[in-house]
């Protein structure tokens, strides 16, 4: 069996450091992240962001569709996505490093069972 959900960074920002600091050459308008999640399952899909301590509700996805999140985000900083489906079920991915600018797309395939391989 291959992954079930799969998350990447698609495009890095400017700061590339492993040390959660700020960066002051980013732009004010560019302290974020974007997140599109693509879910190919039929269930409504909530996700949670979740980074040192914090868990933040980004929004729902419809079963077969697509959607973008944006999160203010000013660090570089490990980020992990929890997927709450409709009806039960659900997981959190493995963390991936996340920069300022970035863009990152989650899949969540159509048999959800478990992620973070």
């Amino acid at each position: 069996a291959g992954p079930i959900a799969v998350l990447a960074v698609v495009l890095a920002g400017t700061s590339f450091g492993c040390i959660a600091t700020s960066s002051p050459r980013i732009a004010p308008e560019d302290a974020r992240i974007d997140i599109e999640v693509i879910n190919h399952g039929f269930r409504d899909a909530t996700l949670y962001a979740l980074w040192v301590g914090r868990r933040v509700r980004l929004g729902t996805v419809a079963g077969t569709r697509t959607a973008n999140f944006m999160l203010p985000w000013d660090i570089s900083l490990e980020l992990r996505i929890e997927i709450d489906l409709l009806a039960g079920g659900g997981c959190t991915t493995r963390p991936i490093w996340a920069d300022p600018g970035d863009i990152i797309v989650l899949e969540i395939q159509s048999r959800l069972r478990y992620c973070g391989l």
